[in-house]
């Protein structure tokens, strides 16, 4: 295991960040460098439009990286554990740190990387506690991120997937920095407005699993999500084909979550789509759509696929 001393750190997440991952980010660049560390943060590619609504808001910069800057090839990763979501320029080596939230990771391929890996609701919760547990002073800019993004990965502390840690940690965030008022309010109706093409919005949230095949989900989180997947179901379907080919995946389907607790959208492509989302979620599909009352998060449906798939689709 590579130790943090005297090393150049770059923290970044992955490819086209959301905001869990841009706060994480410059967060934890922070908090190393207030551990005496030399870090700086960066992003490769395009944050998501939520994680850019929040930069914005807050007036807050992140450096856009199309390559590693000079004499930083020691990486530290947050809120991402599997190499197809990183940057290609990125090679396991060079990490030397994970931070992460998920159950379905790829840690093992990270053989110089100390893992920090556990099962809370967003990222930021681990590195919020991080300046907590340290009695370590944090910058508005860190707290006006983290807050934020524990939210959104907790649907506003609502998901299934919030715990304690998380409710905590956020009310502790919300001591360090005044907050306007309805923010989060604010951010899910910005993250809300489509105002791009719909394929560029599907790519924005899209993660490709390799498993014993290769699946990609792509997440849509917006208010009132149910309606805005059925008035556009037959260009979701065709750009969810369209991306399946492009990537060459064996499943793909869309998540769609609705932010203010009505459930999930699906949408399949495929009968093997289909086939494996009615078994591992015990929901039915008609016409390429399905519905659930219970909120469920790709995070959660990932490890699903993995053990359906490793049981051989049976």
């Amino acid at each position: 295991m590579t130790d943090l001393i005297n090393k150049k750190i770059l923290v970044t997440s992955l490819e086209n960040p959301d905001l869990d991952g841009v706060a994480c980010s410059l967060a934890y660049a922070e908090f190393l460098n207030k551990k005496g560390k030399d870090a700086i943060a960066g992003i490769f590619g395009t944050p998501h439009r939520e994680a850019q609504f929040v930069l914005d808001k807050f007036k807050i910069n992140i450096d856009r990286l199309e390559s590693l800057p000079r004499g930083y090839e020691n990486i530290v990763l947050v809120d991402a554990s599997e190499l197809l979501s990183l940057p290609k320029i990125i090679k396991p080596k060079q990490v030397i740190e994970i931070i992460d939230h998920r159950e379905t990771n790829e840690k093992e391929k990270f053989i110089n990387a100390k893992i920090q890996i556990e099962k809370v609701g967003a990222c930021a919760t681990l590195v919020a506690e991080k300046f907590r547990d340290n009695n370590l002073p944090i910058s508005k800019e860190a707290a006006l991120l983290l807050y934020p993004a524990v939210a959104s990965n907790t649907i506003n502390f609502k998901s299934p997937l919030t715990t304690e840690r998380d409710k905590n940690i956020g009310d502790w965030l919300k001591e360090q920095v005044e907050f306007p008022e309805n923010f989060i309010q604010e951010m899910f109706e910005a993250k809300s407005k489509i105002n791009k093409p719909l394929k560029e919005v599907l790519i924005e949230d899209f993660k490709a699993f390799q498993f014993k095949k290769k699946v990609g989900i792509a997440q849509l989180e917006i208010i009132n999500t149910n309606k805005f997947i059925k008035d556009n179901l037959s260009e979701i379907v065709k750009i969810l084909s369209e991306i399946k080919e492009e990537n060459s995946l064996d499943y793909i389907f869309l998540n769609g979550l609705d932010l203010e607790g009505a459930g999930n959208t699906f949408v399949a492509v495929s009968d093997e789509d289909i086939k494996m989302l009615e078994s591992i979620l015990n929901i039915k599909f008609k016409n390429h759509l399905a519905v659930s009352d219970i909120p469920v998060m790709r995070k959660q449906i990932s490890p699903m696929i993995q053990k359906y798939l490793e049981a051989g689709e049976k």
